[in-house]
């Protein structure tokens, strides 16, 4: 945290700030991407991230929504605004529509980790590290059979190939919060579109609500043995598949 960031804390951006150095450079290593990389960096706060990546030789745009640490990067980053090596925007991640970049990185705001986890599938990126509540991350990547294998953990397994690389402990940031907090990496499996997943959520919806029931007493087109089958005990490109047969057979 910078001198200038005192007192810039808010509940409207659900601002916890990283003030753990060695998990910032974990984070930024952890892109693994070539000097001269453009990669999109979600909430640069105080500039902690945004450092390291300009450090780091990378070409960084920086989103951030708090006019007041907005202000602050302005001045503290002058010089790498006027070089070209940083853009900087007054803007929040879930408004951008499309964007093309190399990486992708942030210490995501718990209470809209699935709005923006899920709004990255318009984006196109090679790789993406993000850190996140802890018990988020571990829905994420649950595995068929889990107890915490859900609808989240589908979505989020069709468009990206998720991996939880660190766990980090809540002392690390300022204000210290709650719950623990995650760092996963996340790269894009482009197998399906958007707008089948989107339409199949619908499914998936109604699937995962009626968990404990036999697929055939939820779906109309079920046929044969796997209207026997529950919920999760099916692969996420299963339920793909039936949900879109559910939707257009």
């Amino acid at each position: 945290m910078s001198p200038g960031s005192k007192g810039l804390y808010t509940k409207k951006y659900g601002q916890v700030l990283l003030r753990n150095p060695k998990v910032a450079r974990f984070e930024v290593e952890a892109l693994k991407l070539p000097p001269g990389s453009r990669i999109l960096e979600i909430g640069s706060g105080p500039g902690t991230l945004t450092s390291l990546l300009l450090e780091k030789g990378y070409k960084v745009d920086a989103i951030e929504p708090d006019h007041r640490f907005y202000e602050e990067l302005l001045g503290k980053f002058s010089q790498f605004l006027d070089s070209g090596a940083l853009t900087l925007k007054k803007a929040n991640i879930l408004d951008l529509k499309e964007l093309q970049c190399d990486g992708i990185i942030g210490n995501v705001p718990y209470h809209i980790s699935s709005e923006i986890l899920f709004h990255l599938g318009n984006f196109e990126f090679k790789r993406a590290v993000l850190m996140l509540q802890r018990e988020f991350c571990s829905r994420l990547v649950s595995q068929v059979g889990s107890k915490d294998y859900s609808r989240l953990s589908v979505n989020a397994q069709l468009r990206f190939r998720i991996k939880v690389i660190a766990k980090v402990s809540r002392n690390s940031f300022s204000p210290v919060p709650e719950v623990d907090s995650s760092v996963i990496e996340i790269i894009p499996r482009g197998e399906f579109s958007e707008d089948e997943i989107r339409k199949a959520d619908a499914v998936f919806r109604i699937l995962f609500s009626n968990r404990r029931k036999k697929l055939s007493s939820s779906l109309r087109k079920i046929e044969g043995e796997i209207g026997n089958k529950r919920v999760n005990e099916l692969s996420p490109e299963k339920l793909l598949e039936i949900a879109l047969q559910e939707i257009t057979g």
